[in-house]
């Protein structure tokens, strides 16, 4: 499990990035709440996250600061759901990557197929049914 911890005289935050089940959760706590949690497959894109998320709450940070009196709730939403915006933003790019990959992956499989069917009889090929 990774962490990292943030302050301020009014609020505190911790990041984290911890091993559950077969793959991996990245998140955000203020003040004792979680405030963003984000699920992966695969250990180099959390870890990829996980540098993002970080990066991203330090620039946050820098660029809206809070007083004393300044409502956490609100600012803990105002986190969020820029934390949520920069997710997917995060994903849409790894999910892009993947679906050019895996789009080549089935024309070369096809493509296979193709020649291979060309040794078959028809009595051999039968469809996936659905079973009761």
């Amino acid at each position: 499990m990774k962490t990292k911890s943030y302050r301020s005289k009014h609020m505190s935050g911790k990041t984290y990035l911890k091993v559950v089940g077969n793959g991996f959760e990245a998140g955000l706590i203020l003040n004792g709440m979680p405030v963003f949690v984000g699920n992966f497959i695969h250990s180099k894109e959390a870890n990829l996250w996980f540098g993002l998320m970080n990066r991203e709450i330090r620039q946050f940070s820098r660029k809206y600061s809070v007083g004393s009196k300044f409502p956490k709730t609100w600012f803990a939403q105002f986190v969020k759901n820029h934390l949520y915006k920069t997710y997917y933003a995060f994903l849409d790019r790894i999910v892009t990557g993947y679906t050019k990959s895996f789009g080549r992956a089935v024309l070369r499989d096809t493509r296979k197929y193709k020649q291979i069917r060309k040794n078959w009889s028809s009595s051999e090929r039968t469809p996936f049914l659905k079973v009761a």
